[in-house]
């Protein structure tokens, strides 16, 4: 079916979870309080730090095709704690010495090629807010 394949692994009644990739495998559970053993973030968590990381790689892609330079990327999610999620907010902070236009640019072309957002039914509200930092432009030099 696809190039991408996992599996995991739970024994008894526990919630800690191995999953195993072609490469890697990592730990998933549930905190303390929700009858998991911490040994690893919880599956929403672990989708959130997905979708933000799957993000930020399809932005520093975008960046790099484009040739805008990006000297860092930093990001936050959060989404809302009811029965499921209804709404997630993102905010990348981007610092480059490229146009702020230039960067902002960047955003429509990252968003429609991270697969984690593209993967989120519509009903969800998924909001991006990109602030961007000026930095010496490549070449001049660094106000002190």
């Amino acid at each position: 079916m696809s190039n991408r394949e996992l599996t995991n692994v739970v024994e008894g009644n526990a919630y800690r979870i191995l999953v195993r990739g072609k490469e890697h495998s990592w730990v998933l559970d549930e905190p303390l309080d929700k009858g998991g053993t911490n040994e690893g973030p919880a599956p929403v968590e672990s989708f959130l730090g997905a979708l933000l990381s799957c993000l930020t790689i399809s932005f520093q892609f975008s960046a790099r095709r484009k040739n805008v330079p990006i000297e860092r990327i930093e990001g936050w999610v959060a989404a809302n704690e009811t029965k499921y999620i209804e709404q997630i907010a993102i905010e990348l902070q981007v610092w480059s010495p490229a146009p702020e236009e230039t960067v902002r640019a960047l955003l429509p072309f990252a968003e429609r090629g991270c697969f984690v957002k593209n993967a989120i039914k519509a009903e969800i509200d998924v909001s991006v807010e990109l602030i961007v930092n000026a930095t010496a432009a490549a070449g001049a030099p660094a106000a002190g």
